[in-house]
């Protein structure tokens, strides 16, 4: 674990957050560079809406799941680069912010969400490799003996107690090399526009659903489900949906042509 890359004088370099931005400029750099060149600036406009509308769904989310906690401590809930943020919440805000910039821009959002697919997965394995770096998202404890040593190594917890744990963060980054994989795998897929972004967003989603169940931070339950597992299991579903929708209205067209 190292969550401080660097100390520069008064000034601290936090690895996650390091990590974290430097996901979001590969992301904002691939969406200048895949566009058409005229519309460069302006898929880089509805990146940078997206980007601040997932870290305002992100924080926003996060703070009100842990309300006991920022009810007594209103300032911090401000204070967002101390970490604590909601990826359910950041994919929600993201495409809040991307569809009312694209709007005002007159640009159909679905392209641009095509054109998302490898960074929304790449921000996901970065992501995790942050949370490796600062111990958060970490695994739950395991009996002795229940996993292979090799597979369960000592992590230590939000108290430092270090025990053989799931390895949550690294199932993240192999989950997310395997999602990256795939996406670029079907980029050429004749797929209708939108159904590769949905199908990226997709893919996280079912990671990080089956992780968190192995996760073993604190977090709220809901019927004695961690909230973070009833969340992801919302995202999926509806970008499974709506992928579904979008594939199955392309196969109507075809077949529609075909008589």
């Amino acid at each position: 674990m190292f969550p401080i890359l660097a100390q520069l004088g008064p000034v601290t370099l936090y690895t996650y957050s390091i990590l974290l931005n430097l996901g979001l400029a590969l992301g904002l750099a691939w969406l200048y560079v895949t566009a058409p060149t005229e519309k460069k600036v302006r898929r880089l406009d509805i990146g940078i809406a997206a980007i601040v509308g997932g870290l305002l769904g992100a924080r926003l989310v996060y703070v009100v799941v842990n309300g006991g906690y920022f009810l007594t401590n209103p300032v911090e809930a401000l204070m967002i680069w101390r970490g604590g943020l909601s990826w359910v919440g950041a994919a929600a805000g993201a495409l809040l912010g991307a569809g009312w910039w694209a709007r005002r821009l007159g640009e159909p959002l679905l392209p641009v969400l095509d054109a998302a697919a490898p960074p929304i997965v790449l921000l996901s394995t970065i992501t995790w490799g942050g949370c490796l770096a600062a111990g958060c998202a970490y695994g739950a404890e395991v009996a002795p003996g229940q996993l292979p040593a090799w597979f369960a190594p000592p992590a230590p917890d939000l108290y430092g107690l270090s025990v053989p744990r799931w390895p949550t963060q690294a199932l993240g980054i192999g989950w997310g090399v395997f999602s990256l994989l795939a996406v670029f795998g079907l980029r050429r897929q004749r797929w209708p526009e939108g159904a590769q972004g949905l199908y990226a967003l997709g893919l996280v989603a079912l990671g990080a659903f089956f992780i968190s169940f192995m996760r073993g931070d604190p977090m709220p339950l809901v019927n004695g489900l961690r909230l973070d597992v009833v969340g992801s299991a919302l995202v999926l579903v509806g970008a499974a949906a709506a992928w579904a929708l979008r594939v199955r209205s392309r196969t109507s067209v075809i077949v529609e042509g075909s008589d």
